[in-house]
C-alpha cells in the first residue's frame, strides 16, 4: 500500500488527532491515536483534518471538543467524547480499505483502454462538501414525507442556492423526476406532482417531465390525465418511445 496512502489519508476521514499543551498550537507530539500511525509528522495531520473539514463542509467542533471562534490551542483534539469523531475514525479506515482492494482491480489493457492517474477513494469522493452524503432525489423524498412539498420545494431552493455549480448535489432535471416517481411509489401524489411542477418551472419544455407526470397518473389510477401527459411528452418530444410505449399500454395508441 501506498504509504499511508498519502492522497487518500491527507482527504480521508480524520481517525487520530494532535494533542496540545495548553496555549500551544501546533501541538508537537501526537497521542490518542487509533488510525494514524503515532509517527506520523504532526503538521501532515493537521494537513488532513483540514482536507477533512473542506471535503465535509464542517469546521473543527464538528468532531472535536472545542466552539466556534475558540482560538485552536483551547480545543481538545485528544477527547474522544463527540460520536463523529468516533464515526470518522471509522470511515478511515473503510476508506483505508476501499482503497486497498482498489490496487487489487486488473489492470488496463493497453490495447482498448487508456490508463489515467491511479483512483483513490476520499472523503470528498462521496461527501462533496456536505456532511451527510446522501443524494438529492432521497433527500427531498425525505423531506416531503416528513414535512410535505412545501417544505422539500424550500430545501431544493435553498439548496440550489447554496451548492448549484459545485459537486454535492445534481440539480439536473432527473433528480426532481425521481423524486416524484419515489412520492407517487408511496402514494404521496399531490407531493409528486408538486415536485413536478417545480421541474417544470426550472427545465421549460422538457419532455422527460411528462413521461414521469404520465407515470405518476398511472398509480394514481388516473388514465386520463396519464394519456394526456404521454400525449404532451411525444409532442414535445415526437422520438419519445417511453411515451409511446405507455400510450400503447393503457390502449390510447398515439
Amino acid at each position: 500500500m501506498r504509504p499511508f496512502l498519502l492522497g487518500l489519508g491527507l482527504l480521508g476521514c480524520a481517525g487520530a488527532l494532535a494533542a496540545q499543551a495548553p496555549g500551544h498550537w501546533p501541538p508537537d507530539s501526537l497521542i490518542n491515536t487509533k488510525v494514524f500511525p503515532k509517527t506520523t509528522p504532526v503538521m501532515q495531520v493537521v494537513g488532513a483534518m483540514r482536507n477533512i473539514t473542506g471535503a465535509l463542509g464542517v469546521r473543527c467542533q464538528f468532531c472535536h471538543v472545542g466552539e466556534e471562534g475558540m482560538p485552536l490551542e483551547r480545543f481538545d483534539f485528544a477527547k474522544d467524547e463527540k460520536r463523529t469523531k468516533l464515526v470518522a475514525r471509522q470511515m478511515l479506515r473503510m476508506v483505508e480499505e476501499i482503497n486497498r482492494r482498489l490496487d487489487t482491480l486488473p489492470k488496463h489493457d493497453p490495447e482498448h483502454d487508456h490508463a489515467g492517474p491511479s483512483l483513490h477513494v476520499t472523503c470528498a469522493t462521496c461527501h462533496r462538501g456536505v456532511t451527510r452524503p446522501v443524494p438529492l432525489p432521497t433527500l427531498l423524498e425525505e423531506t416531503a414525507i416528513a414535512a410535505g412539498a412545501d417544505s422539500a420545494i424550500r430545501a431544493y431552493r435553498a439548496l440550489r442556492e447554496r451548492y448549484y455549480g459545485r459537486d454535492a448535489y445534481d440539480f439536473g432535471e432527473a433528480s426532481l423526476n425521481i423524486a416524484a416517481f419515489r412520492l407517487g411509489r408511496a402514494n404521496r401524489f399531490d407531493d409528486a406532482f408538486a415536485l413536478l411542477r417545480l421541474n417544470e418551472e426550472l427545465f421549460p419544455g422538457s419532455a422527460a417531465m411528462y413521461v414521469f407526470r404520465g407515470n405518476v397518473s398511472l398509480m394514481r389510477g388516473d388514465t386520463t390525465a396519464a394519456a394526456a401527459a404521454f400525449r404532451e411528452a411525444v409532442r414535445r418530444d415526437p422520438a419519445n418511445e417511453e411515451a409511446k410505449g405507455r400510450l400503447r399500454a393503457i390502449g390510447r395508441a398515439p
